[in-house]
């Protein structure tokens, strides 16, 4: 009898060596991780279905001349390299409410821009992926902080069972809660915050290092043959009049109506309604209520499908080309993110794996038995956190196994400090959960952010990852020494370490980093 194995505990009582690591493997990582065994809301599949719809999106704006119209108006006429990186940096800030969402409109928007001005796809997938989760990861209004916020309450709550320290609780004798220790966490994320700086000074002075450097020299000689033709429709020369709202239009519908959407599942639930009718409450402590409460994946996907629905009725008004040529663009492009979509499966798989070995947990449990100096707990766990993300892919895995131990442990530690240096340590340790989370995260080949700004950049895989891998570890150096050290160690304030940080990292990208040079030797070998 044939028994499924979708579920974790489910046996293989007719399955022996090959057959049932074939069977685990299929059914268990490869299905149970698109279904995502137990979730019942397929926000994994959702993600998929989001992921075609955009790059349908896409195809249809690049046929119709709505990408070569916006091109026009972004970058204008101006051959300007420092201006189109900067541009796309900017982009990345504005799209905050959620990552996925910024990896599939950056990139399609500026992909063409960047191949006009001849700055590699490599530069641009950096430029999303380091904007994408440090941004989303900041904001009070996002799909972040639902989740974070929970994953820090679970910690108090720990907390709270054997006994509140008298340093958490406030003059009125109301225990820290969640969006306290999230807000207050803030100032020492150290690792987004510089990572923002980081991609600012790369774009502004125009200079690289590293493999992202041999990048740039190759996007400058057009030349490398190694590199593969640009694969998406959307970036190919359209034959119709540059029309600029052809393109905008879509996009701002995919950006409103996911906005809408996440307003609207956030007012329905059960929290939300219950913070809106509480008048302790601040007007953005209420709004972060209802976008934390919402359900993301329902809003990026509905705000794809109206978004590819309104480029193909744009292109009917507008009559810039036919019908049939435009859905062909837009199916072809949709066809071209197959093979990144089957990374994306992949990586889905390997972090159940882990995940099922326990790894995070084994490492948490190793740290939690090492006695650190109070000190220095910040920097371990940050550590810690960077190597479990990258592990596993997951910034917001990592949180949820390394926030409801961090909570605790930095609440017992700090508690024999001062209880102005106890709020820092604690403070500090939170916000390192976080930090760390993002930054391997960011580095992992397995992570969904990673693999979804490749296809936004249309990017080869490989490349985006060791592109960014040396600008991302110099950053999180650079946290580390100026953030953990200074700031937890020395007991220099945040704003110190974050100055800095950003000092430290303009000398760095001015005296490391190279202008790009075009490699015309290799096009002539």
């Amino acid at each position: 009898m044939y028994v499924p194995c979708l579920g974790p505990d489910a046996p293989f009582k007719n399955a022996h060596g090959l057959i049932a690591g074939t069977r685990l493997a299929m059914e268990r990582y490869i299905i149970g991780g698109i279904h995502q065994f137990p979730s019942e809301k397929f926000e994994r599949i959702k993600i998929l279905v989001f992921t075609l719809l955009v790059a349908f999106m896409v195809g249809v704006i690049g046929r119709n001349g709505g990408t070569a119209g916006m091109v026009r108006v972004v970058a204008g006429e101006s051959s300007s390299r420092r201006r189109g990186s900067l541009t796309a940096w900017f982009a990345g800030l504005v799209v905050f409410f959620d990552d996925y969402a910024n990896c599939m409109i950056i990139g399609p928007t500026m992909r063409p821009i960047f191949d006009r001005l001849k700055l590699s796809r490599a530069l641009l997938a950096y430029i999303i992926d380091s904007t994408a989760a440090p941004v989303a990861s900041l904001a009070i209004i996002g799909t972040w902080i639902g989740a974070e916020i929970s994953y820090i309450s679970d910690g108090l709550k720990l907390v709270a069972d054997s006994g509140m320290p008298a340093f958490l609780i406030s003059a009125d004798g109301k225990a820290m809660t969640g969006m306290a220790a999230f807000m207050n966490s803030l100032p020492y994320r150290f690792y987004p915050i510089l990572a923002l700086a980081f991609v600012f000074f790369v774009c502004l002075l125009g200079r690289d290092f590293g493999p992202m450097r041999t990048s740039q020299s190759r996007a400058l000689s057009r030349g490398d043959p190694d590199r593969p033709a640009p694969t998406m429709s959307g970036t190919t020369t359209s034959e119709a009049p540059p029309t600029w709202w052809l393109g905008f239009v879509p996009v701002a519908v995919l950006v409103v109506v996911t906005l809408v959407v996440l307003a609207v599942t956030g007012l329905a639930a059960t929290d939300s309604q219950q913070a809106l009718r509480d008048a302790k409450l601040l007007w953005w402590e209420k709004g972060a209520k209802i976008v934390g409460s919402a359900d993301s994946y329902i809003s990026i996907l509905y705000g794809a499908l109206l978004a590819s629905l309104s480029a193909v009725f744009l292109t009917l008004f507008a009559r810039t080309c036919k019908l049939r040529h435009a859905m062909d663009a837009g199916l072809d492009s949709m066809s071209r993110t197959f093979p990144a979509l089957v990374i994306l499966v992949l990586a889905w798989a390997l972090s159940q794996v882990e995940q099922d070995l326990m790894l995070g947990q084994v490492l948490t449990d190793q740290l939690r038995a090492v006695k650190f100096p109070p000190l220095w707990l910040p920097l371990a766990i940050f550590v810690v956190s960077s190597i479990i993300a990258f592990a596993t892919g997951t910034s917001w895995g990592t949180m949820g196994i390394v926030c409801p131990i961090t909570v605790p442990m930095a609440a017992g530690l700090a508690e024999s400090l001062p209880p102005t240096d106890a709020l820092t340590l604690f403070y500090a340790s939170v916000g390192s959960v976080l930090a760390g989370s993002v930054f391997g995260d960011h580095c992992s080949p397995i992570s969904d952010t990673t693999v979804l700004s490749s296809i936004g950049a249309d990017c080869p895989h490989v490349e985006h990852v060791w592109t960014q891998m040396p600008y991302a570890i110099v950053t999180a150096l650079v946290s580390m020494a100026a953030g953990n050290v200074m700031c937890n160690v020395y007991g220099l304030p945040w704003y110190y370490a974050i100055a800095a940080g950003i000092v430290v990292i303009a000398l760095t990208v001015s005296a490391v980093g190279r202008r790009a040079t075009p490699n015309f030797h290799r096009m002539d070998a």
